[in-house]
């Protein structure tokens, strides 16, 4: 949409998570000490001795309540009818988040502007004057819009009607990285206020993450009347000094496990080990957390996946997308998952929110549709659900919701088989009216095979739905789909700015990739990675160079890599003549994997 103003983040919005919350409010109390953002602060701890404005505030609330005007609001599904959880967000004449003031429900959760209600309705005071009304729920929601005019002492009562615009069949949206402010010690959402978040942002699977402790959200879910809308799962970030492991689900009880360890290869075991845990996922894989990243080339190759460091990959996801967490980049973190699935780990591609926050970070705004036959948000067999992640039957999605067929038959998570020269690719993106999409990417082992202009949707939330002809490969390939668009900027659903920015602009995109399909191309009924073929080349010619960069001809760049890696295992120097000569010598995509393999080779 265009001609609105764009989101004014707080000062601490560049802070690292773990020094926002009740810190974040008072670095922005101190900046602005206007009333106008002390509502915010009725939630937090201290109250008395924040900015020493505890009676400048309460005289505010007091006559606001006495001055103002009473909204009723009532959200329910134009479908069914159904009362909705939802987001609200107003905004003032000048396009800036209202200050408003609600009553204390257990399904509410409110903050300057904005508020959750888990039960579809919620009534709350504004000032006197004229300000916009925006409700929505998620992605799959349309966004419902209403002007509104305040006069002391009148009430207005609105009725509003939300749309489903976006089909997930056969899908659950899942949030796998949830905080609350209750046992991670910071952000600002209490367990109680996270119930109306989840259920307002239409998450469906909601995996509780705390650092270094098992939470059950079941009771609270239960206590604020929103435990039909979802179903909770217990999980644990095991946080340590060398890297964040989402582990679920786990048994109700267990004990934690110890995140003492940074020892990769011993800690990923220790993890398993806490009963109930089937999936591990690697969060925010290129963030700096004590000085240690990840997937830091010097622990990772970012083109070929081995690690420097002699450290387990035995992962089951790792986060594409973590919405509280961005990056510069948005496509870092997917080169770092392409290199690991080239390497020939099974691993799916998640997305997350890591909100701590009601508002300042949206939880669900990152989000993993997963593959599932339940029917209720609060019957999904978490089992199943597991199974399907493992599989790679899973999108990761912010805004934008991108699926992926290979001959008609073949989706996410399928080995497609076939024969013929070329092979159909099938991409549907769809999004809520009120999110844009402008370009379409198709990658094979790693590589942009096909690029496609999005023109924007006149009608419906589907973006496109394209079939693309690509050839199909001889060798065992994967495709790997991602259609992004220009990020929102609006307060109703705004796109947070890099967590660690590495260059001083920023271009907010929204994004939804598919997870693997897996091509059958030499037809033999399974599976082979890049890696998997380059060791067998090597095993076949052994260190000849024309020999080994001849039968790598046969393959794609992605093989050429992985050659390369298994030549500098075998303690071979890729720059002595005979190999330099032959790499110049050999297929251009032979050429561009050898190159590509040691120019980002860090010592």
């Amino acid at each position: 949409m265009s001609g609105l103003k764009r989101v004014r983040r707080s000062a601490g919005e560049n802070l690292p998570r773990e020094d926002r919350g009740a810190g974040g409010a008072n670095e922005e109390c101190a900046r602005k000490p206007g009333v106008r953002s002390l509502v915010l602060l009725r939630h937090l701890p201290n109250l008395g001795v924040i900015c020493g404005a505890a009676i400048v505030l309460g005289t505010w609330l007091s006559a606001a309540a006495n001055a103002g005007g009473t909204v009723r609001v009532r959200v329910t599904d134009a479908g069914s009818g159904e009362p909705l959880p939802c987001r609200l967000t107003v905004v003032d004449a000048g396009g800036e988040l209202a200050t408003m003031i609600a009553a204390k429900e257990p399904w509410l959760a409110y903050r300057p502007g904005v508020l959750y209600t888990g039960s579809g309705a919620a009534a709350f005071e504004l000032q006197p004057g004229r300000y916009t009304l925006y409700a929505n729920r998620g992605l799959e929601y349309g966004l419902e819009a209403r002007p509104l005019e305040i006069t002391p002492g009148k009430a207005v009562s609105l009725d509003l009607k939300l749309a489903r615009e976006v089909n997930t069949d056969g899908y659950v949206a899942a949030d796998t990285h949830i905080h609350t402010l209750t046992y991670a010690g910071h952000g600002d959402a209490t367990i109680q206020e996270r119930m109306a978040t989840i259920a307002g942002e239409g998450i469906e699977l909601a995996i509780a993450t705390e650092h270094n402790h098992h939470a059950d959200y079941a009771p609270v879910a239960k206590e604020t009347r929103t435990e039909s809308y979802f179903t909770p799962v217990i999980g644990n970030e095991v946080t340590t000094k060398q890297g964040h492991f989402n582990a679920f689900p786990i048994k109700a009880g267990s004990r934690v496990p110890n995140f003492q360890i940074t020892d990769w290869n011993l800690l990923l075991p220790e993890i398993r080990a806490t009963p109930g845990v089937r999936v591990v996922v690697l969060n925010h894989p290129a963030d700096s957390h004590s000085g240690f990243i990840p997937t830091d080339p010097k622990r990772l190759h970012p083109a070929s996946g081995e690690p420097r460091d002699g450290a387990s990959w035995a992962i089951d996801g790792i986060e594409v997308v973590t919405s509280a967490a961005l990056h510069s980049d948005i496509m870092r973190p997917y080169r770092d998952w392409f290199a690991l699935l080239n390497r020939g780990h099974n691993i799916a591609g998640i997305g997350s929110s890591d909100s701590h926050d009601v508002n300042r970070f949206i939880l669900g705004q990152g989000r993993t549709y997963v593959a599932s036959k339940a029917s209720r948000p609060d019957r999904i067999d978490v089992q199943e659900a597991c199974d399907n992640i493992l599989a790679g039957k899973v999108l990761a999605s912010m805004g934008l919701l991108t699926e992926a067929w290979v001959d008609g038959a073949y989706g996410v998570g399928s080995l497609a088989a076939g024969s013929g020269a070329e092979m159909k690719v099938r991409v549907r993106v769809q999004g809520p009216r009120w999110i844009s999409a402008d370009r379409l990417e198709i990658f094979q082992d790693g590589e942009n095979v096909a690029t496609r202009a999005i023109l924007p949707a006149k009608t419906g939330s589907v973006k496109a739905d394209v079939t693309v002809t690509l050839p199909r490969p001889k060798h065992d390939a994967w495709i790997v789909a991602i259609a992004s668009g220009p990020g929102v900027m609006e307060h109703y659903w705004p796109t947070a700015r890099p967590y660690q920015p590495t260059r001083p602009d920023w271009d907010p995109r929204v994004i939804g990739s598919t997870n693997f399909i897996r091509v059958d191309g030499d037809g033999d009924g399974k599976y082979s990675s890049p890696l998997d073929y380059a060791r067998a080349v090597f095993n076949e010619t052994g260190a000849a160079p024309d020999k080994l960069t001849a039968a790598l001809g046969r393959y794609d760049t992605a093989v050429s890599i992985q050659a390369a890696s298994v030549c500098r295992e075998r303690g071979i120097d890729l720059n002595a003549g005979p190999f330099r000569r032959a790499i110049d010598n050999s297929a251009l995509h032979v050429r561009h994997g050898f190159v590509a393999y040691q120019a980002l080779t860090v010592k």
